[in-house]
């Protein structure tokens, strides 16, 4: 069997309104060259799936599939290539009541959709994560005191950070934020960004006085690598009162 093609692929982070943390999308990076029309039809030729066309004629054969799908658009008709893919011609922008079209606030666009036959999946290829190792991953925030229990943080001890990730001799700079939850008004956020022990799996600080006994903050932690700044997952953790 074949080996599967490698893609390369990292996440984008981006805001998560619903928890003040991020979302991680999966992006693929650095894909190889674009391949021509006509380039696809000398490479249909050597298959053998189109018979008796020179791949000298693929050219002229590329241009001129192109401009007909063209002619057609321009006639405000869709082109259908079988199963694999339809283009439709698009009214984008904003009208008024009356409909009226305006050339700065309205263009026709051309978009594609493909079908079934082009359909692909996970499966298909081999996965390479190129950023694995710069997203903090937080399994639990803990208290170093006795009773200490995880994501509940007594007052005035110092915390621990216990995951994967979380430090490396790459970082340019690190942070810890509390955000405050179900605050009325402002809430209270209170970052951090001295540690008394920075590891790969633990990381720890002294007790931020700010935080208040009673409240609840959503907390994140954040590496910045070559000017990038990698966000971790959101934890919610408690504020108590030290153990008796």
């Amino acid at each position: 069997m074949a080996d599967k093609p490698e893609l390369k692929y990292t996440v984008k982070q981006l805001p998560n309104r619903a928890t003040g943390g991020v979302l991680y999308v999966p992006a693929i990076v650095e894909r190889d060259e674009t391949i021509p029309l006509d380039e696809i039809i000398i490479r249909a030729i050597d298959r053998g799936l189109i018979a008796g066309i020179k791949p000298t004629a693929a050219k002229s054969i590329a241009n001129a599939i192109a401009l007909q799908m063209y002619e057609e658009l321009s006639n405000g008709r869709g082109v259908k290539f079988g199963n694999y893919f339809a283009a439709r011609i698009y009214l984008d922008g904003v009208s008024d009541g009356d409909g009226t079209l305006l050339a700065n606030r309205n263009h026709v666009n051309v978009r594609l959709f493909p079908g079934t036959g082009f359909k692909l999946s996970l499966a298909s290829f081999s996965w390479n994560f190129v950023q694995g190792g710069n997203i903090p991953k937080v399994d639990w925030y803990i208290s170093d005191a006795d009773e200490a229990e995880r994501n509940i943080l007594q007052s005035g001890a110092a915390v621990q950070i216990l995951g994967v990730d979380l430090s490396s001799e790459r970082d340019a700079a690190k942070k810890v934020t509390f955000a405050e939850k179900a605050a009325e008004g402002t809430p209270q956020v209170v970052e951090v960004a001295d540690f008394t022990l920075a590891g790969p799996n633990l990381v720890t600080f002294a007790w931020p006085a700010s935080l208040v006994t009673g409240k609840e903050y959503g907390v994140t932690f954040d590496r910045v690598i070559g000017g990038t700044t990698y966000r971790s997952n959101v934890v919610e953790v408690a504020v108590v009162p030290a153990a008796a």
